[in-house]
């Protein structure tokens, strides 16, 4: 979504809010920075007041903060934060997984992901590790569009608002991490293409765990970075 895209006739302060998202997922706006109220307003031809429903929005999903008299500023990265995103999305995402493979219409799911894994490893032939990440993020929201569950759909859409935010730093930032999620993707919607639902949610779940150790490793030197491992039963049930 571009952020200079024209506004439709929907909410103004809920299109707005998904726009300013999109750019802080994708650090248009910087962690810690201040978000504008005058140059906002300017930009897209709005009042205040839709910006300041905006930023309501932005608030509950955990982008940004506002403080009285300090205004409204981006919500900094931290490892804390991002360990306690993980460690809920490893049995979340590991489960959505496990539902896609015991859906009838598997074969069917499965080829929709691999045109998006065959974006992810065009991106790595050419360098492009937005289009890379791109793909993923469009995988990742196929595969919880899928999974028949709306509870479960809801928790990981609140869950992956902030979660983005660390997954765009690692793409950008480590280095081959495209190539081991190409991997471990692939090796995901192959199990979910046979229908072994408990490898699935296992590969899925160390799909996470390593993409978080990846961005942790962004945060802390290498002593620190993987000092406290996320313990999760994912694979209860199975």
């Amino acid at each position: 979504m571009e952020l200079d895209q024209e506004l439709s006739l929907r909410s103004i302060g809920a299109e707005l809010a998904d726009r300013l998202e999109a750019a802080i997922v994708r650090e248009v706006f910087a962690p810690g920075e201040k978000l504008r109220e005058v140059e906002i307003c300017s930009r897209f031809g709005i009042s205040r007041s839709p910006l300041r429903e905006a930023f309501q929005i932005l608030e509950g999903r955990g982008l940004v903060e506002r403080r009285p008299r300090l205004g409204t500023r981006v919500t900094e990265l931290t490892v804390d934060n991002l360990d306690e995103l993980t460690a809920c999305r490893i049995p979340l995402e590991a489960t959505c997984s496990r539902l896609l493979a015991e859906r009838a219409d598997r074969e069917a799911v499965a080829r929709e992901l691999d045109l998006e894994l065959a974006a992810m490893r065009e991106a790595k032939a050419v360098g492009d590790f937005l289009a890379g990440f791109e793909a993923n993020v469009r995988m990742t929201a196929l595969m919880h569009g899928r999974c028949a569950n709306s509870v479960l759909m809801r928790l990981l859409d609140q869950l992956d608002k902030a979660a983005l935010r660390y997954r765009f730093r690692a793409y950008r930032s480590a280095t081959g991490i495209l190539d081991h999620m190409i991997e471990g993707n692939a090796e995901m919607i192959a199990e979910i293409r046979a229908g072994r639902g408990c490898e699935a949610a296992a590969v899925t779940a160390r799909l996470v765990d390593r993409a978080w150790r990846t961005s942790r490793r962004l945060f802390l030197p290498d002593a620190q970075a993987v000092s406290r491992p996320l313990k999760n039963s994912v694979l209860a049930g199975c």
